[in-house]
C-alpha cells in the first residue's frame, strides 16, 4: 500500500510540473518568433512613411453657404413667437415722435436781460460809441496836444517865446556853451541852426525873420552852391529839436562838426 502512495503521489508531482512548464513556455514566447514580429512591424512603418510622404493636401476652399429661402423668413416674422418685436417697433416709433414733437422750455428773462439786449440799449451804445469817435478825431486834428505830453507842450511854448525873442545881434557862441554845460544837446543843436541862420542874414542870403519857416530859408538859398548842405542841416534840426529825440554827446559832436563847418564855408 505504502508503495502505491509513493507511486501516485510521484505521478501528480510529475502532472503539475508539466502543466507548469507548459505554463511558462506560453507566458515566454520563443526569441524567433519575437524577432519577426519586429521586423514585420518596421516594414510596415516604414510602408506608412512612404503612403505618407506621397500625400499632397488639399487646398480648395469650399464655399459651404447656408441658403434660407425667403419664405421661412417670412413665417418667422409672422410667428407668434415674434409678436413682441411688432410691439417693439411701434413703441420706438412713438417714443421717436413724442421726443421730436415735445416742446423744450423757455427759459425765463430776467429784467437785466430784457434792457440789456432791449433795441433802445443797442442803440444807445452806438450813438455813445460814435460820440466818442468823433471826440477823439476832433482831438487829434482840431485841438491842440489832446494826446500830447506835457513835457513837449513846454517845448512848443519855449519855442514860441524864444522866437519873438531871436535877434541877428544874438551871441549864440555863450548860448551852445552853455547849453552844453547843462548837457542839454537839444537846445544846443537849436542854437547851432539859429547861428547858421544869423551868419546866411550877414551875407545877405538870406532875409530874416520869427515867422519864416525852414522851407522859406531853403527857397531863398535857390542857386546857391551850399544849399544842399543847409538842407541837410536843416533835415538834422528839424530831427532832433521838433522831433523830440534825445541825443548824447557822441553825436552832438558829430552834428556840432557839420555846422561848423557849413559856418567856415558861408
Amino acid at each position: 500500500m505504502s508503495s502505491c502512495k509513493y507511486i501516485i503521489l510521484l505521478t501528480v508531482i510529475l502532472s503539475c510540473s508539466f502543466f507548469c512548464g507548459a505554463q511558462d513556455n506560453d507566458r515566454y514566447p520563443d526569441k524567433d518568433s519575437l524577432e519577426t514580429k519586429a521586423v514585420e512591424l518596421v516594414t510596415a512603418e516604414q510602408e506608412q512613411d512612404e503612403n505618407y510622404g506621397d500625400y499632397t493636401a488639399d487646398t480648395t476652399l469650399l464655399n459651404n453657404q447656408l441658403y434660407v429661402e425667403p419664405d421661412s423668413i417670412k413665417v418667422l416674422k409672422s410667428s407668434k413667437y415674434f409678436a413682441y418685436a411688432k410691439n417693439l417697433d411701434s413703441l420706438l416709433n412713438k417714443y421717436q415722435q413724442s421726443l421730436e414733437t415735445k416742446e423744450v422750455p423757455k427759459k425765463g428773462i430776467s429784467w437785466l436781460e430784457r434792457i440789456l439786449f432791449s433795441p433802445v440799449t443797442k442803440y444807445f451804445f452806438w450813438i455813445l460809441a460814435g460820440l466818442f469817435a468823433a471826440f477823439i478825431l476832433f482831438k487829434l486834428f482840431f485841438a491842440e496836444g489832446f494826446f500830447q505830453r506835457s513835457y513837449a507842450k513846454a517845448n512848443v511854448a519855449e519855442l514860441h517865446n524864444e522866437r519873438e525873442n531871436l535877434s541877428t545881434n544874438a551871441d549864440y557862441g555863450k548860448l551852445i556853451a552853455q547849453a552844453v554845460i547843462e548837457n542839454n544837446y537839444r537846445m544846443a543843436v537849436r542854437y547851432h541852426y539859429l547861428q547858421s541862420l544869423q551868419k546866411l542874414v550877414a551875407k545877405g542870403a538870406i532875409q530874416f525873420a520869427a515867422y519864416k519857416t525852414n522851407f522859406q530859408y531853403l527857397a531863398e538859398l535857390s542857386g546857391k552852391t551850399y544849399k544842399n548842405a543847409f538842407a541837410a542841416l536843416t533835415f538834422n534840426y528839424e530831427y532832433v529839436w521838433y522831433g523830440e529825440f534825445e541825443i548824447d554827446g557822441d553825436l552832438f559832436n558829430a552834428i556840432q562838426n557839420k555846422f561848423k563847418q557849413f559856418n567856415s564855408e558861408v
